[in-house]
């Protein structure tokens, strides 16, 4: 059971916490450390908000490769470059 404030209460299941396995929570977690996560579900019925750091890692890594491939496309082949090295060198 994570505080979230204000009286609110977030559940962080062991499995959500890393890609690696983790048997126990109290093993990674102790009372009163901060850790950031993403909301995963909201019960309105139960009041209970499901959060997952392992989910947070994930998108947090899919946003870095989108952006490092939106560059890399952007960016002139390895003959262009050389090519331009070359012509600057004649001149």
């Amino acid at each position: 059971i994570v505080e979230l404030g204000d009286g609110v209460e977030g559940y962080l299941r062991a499995t959500e916490l890393s890609r690696d396995y983790v048997e126990d929570a109290r093993s990674v977690l102790t009372d009163g450390s901060e850790v950031e996560a993403k909301v995963t579900s909201i019960d309105r019925k139960t009041r209970r908000i499901t959060l997952s750091i392992k989910a947070l890692e994930a998108e947090i890594e899919d946003k870095a490769v989108q952006q490092y491939s939106g560059q890399v496309s952007a960016m002139t082949s390895l003959g262009d470059k050389l090519k331009e090295e070359l012509d600057k060198q004649d001149s």
